[in-house]
């Protein structure tokens, strides 16, 4: 007899963590109904990389759900939301099994198998060998580390795969979500806070009110939702017309299975994408990816994560068209925080898990809702990133090539602690006139600039015979530079000194 394991319908396998860091064990609609009233904290097993996964999906999920059911309100009960999800599945509990010997069937993100068998699949015995990160004896994160009886981290495993995996190699696609098998799907929105609770609601309503703009997209409002309810055989895709707004897709063929209380994973090639093959650039209506107005491909972020180049592109709007999730709507009160994350990806390794959290409060989170008012500030911005870059590359350069060993110069930390400071000074000066902000920036980044300088000098290793000389001769090209390449600056302190003395 064909039997199924592991029901996150009713098996409490979950764990989380209340406001008060108190612990316990749930099932799936009983994470929802906690999340919706606030009640969750936080999830104490997730591994970091996995925290926006599978955020991600469980706001996809509920609001799939409500919508389907007719409902927008996702403040329910365990029961509630229970019966709300068997109504996806028409009744059928084994799309919410992690084990389903039946291959005619769905498990928990494991397509049906048309052939019905898996015998040629590989194989991994631990829910870290299936992971998205790349990892090696000399990582900090390893694999094959965790238990293969360990449900609840195949359940994490299966989800941050399915949902976020890229190009690991031949046979191996990644999701429709991103812009080539090595981009990645970042998460960048608006939060009134950093509660778990409030973000899922404000979320769950941007999902809902951009479902309309996703059908002018293409997508059929009753569309394959959960992907891995339909039979793969690996090479048919699934187009746009096909697929519900805000559609869980899978990437890969899996199946899960058990002997004695131990758990193991089998997988195989495909030979195309799952979801959304005429759609080559990742720009698919997602709520969290902002998009490039002139390649129009979703945003990848690469190793330097969201620096405040980066940030300063999405968070005004210029370059990048925001994602649904970044706009503000009419119930966001004051402060806000814009948050982003994302875990970079390159060929055959992991570049870094990003996140960067801003808080847009007083003058600057009124400026940012008026286009106008934001247009401005996005030209300040701009202005500042392109002085930064000078005073790093014109002044703090040249400077430190004079105390250089031949034509290497070390790299400092000025970026990192203009990075710092950025929008903390934009948003301090954003109602000051234009001149006045700019030359305190100005400044600022010249005191940052020296002080780099200085620290260079005292770890420079230049003969005792020069020494001297070098120092001098670094001190003066700093000056020289300064005025050739911000002559306001110059004569801002000049004015200064004649009045001083």
């Amino acid at each position: 007899m064909k039997t199924m394991a592991h029901d996150l319908l009713t098996e409490p396998i979950l764990s989380w963590r209340d406001t008060h860091r108190r612990r316990g064990m749930t099932t799936l609609p009983g994470l929802l109904a906690r999340l919706a009233t606030g009640e969750l904290g936080d999830f104490p097993r997730l591994r970091a990389h996995q925290f926006h996964p599978w955020c991600m999906f469980l706001t996809q999920l509920a609001a799939i759900t409500l919508r389907r059911a007719g409902e927008a309100d996702p403040r329910r009960s365990e029961t509630e939301w229970r019966e709300l999800l068997l109504g996806l599945t028409a009744g059928a509990h084994e799309p919410w099994c992690l084990v389903v010997d039946d291959f005619a069937k769905p498990g928990f993100f494991q397509p049906p198998v048309p052939e019905g068998s898996i015998h040629d699949w590989r194989n991994c015995e631990s829910p870290d060998d299936l992971d998205v990160v790349a990892t090696a004896k000399i990582h900090d994160v390893k694999s094959g580390l965790i238990s293969p009886q360990d449900c609840e981290s195949w359940v994490y495993a299966l989800t941050t795969l399915q949902t976020t995996q890229g190009y690991p190699g031949r046979g191996y696609h990644g999701i429709a979500r991103m812009n080539g098998g090595y981009g990645n799907r970042p998460r960048v929105g608006l939060a009134s806070d950093q509660t778990l609770g409030r973000r899922f609601l404000r979320d769950i309503d941007v999902l809902l009110a951009s479902w309309a703009s996703l059908l002018g997209r293409g997508y059929r409002s009753d569309g394959l939702a959960l992907v891995w309810l339909q039979p793969w055989d690996g090479r048919e895709p699934l187009p746009t017309n096909e697929l519900s707004p805000h559609f869980i897709e899978v990437c890969w063929r899996v199946r899960l299975a058990s002997a004695g209380h131990n758990l193991s994973c089998h997988y195989t090639t495909t030979g195309a994408r799952r979801c959304l093959p005429e759609i080559k650039n990742g720009d698919v209506g997602d709520p969290w990816i902002p998009v490039d107005r002139e390649t129009g491909a979703a945003l990848t972020v690469g190793a330097r994560g969201f620096d405040y180049r980066l940030v300063a592109r999405l968070l005004f709007g210029g370059d990048f068209e925001p994602a649904a999730a970044q706009l503000p709507r009419s119930g966001d009160g004051e402060p806000m925080l814009f948050v982003a994350s994302a875990m970079a990806r390159g060929q055959g390794k992991t570049e870094g898990l990003h996140e960067r959290t801003l808080m847009l409060t007083g003058s600057a989170r009124r400026k940012l809702g008026q286009p106008e008012d934001r247009a401005a500030v996005a030209l300040r911005a701009t202005g500042r990133v392109v002085a930064a870059d000078k005073m790093r590359s014109k002044v703090l350069y040249p400077a430190l090539k004079q105390i250089a060993l031949g034509d290497t110069v070390v790299a400092g930390q000025f970026d990192a602690r203009i990075d710092q400071m950025f929008f903390d000074h934009l948003f301090a000066t954003i109602d000051l006139p234009e001149d006045e902000a700019r030359l305190a920036f100005d400044a600022r980044a010249q005191d940052l600039a020296w002080d780099e300088l200085q620290h260079a000098i005292d770890r420079c290793c230049v003969p005792d015979a020069r020494r001297l000389r070098a120092i001098s001769e670094a001190e003066r090209m700093f000056h020289a530079c300064l005025g050739k390449n911000f002559p306001d600056l110059a004569a801002a302190h000049s004015a200064t000194e004649r009045v001083s003395s």
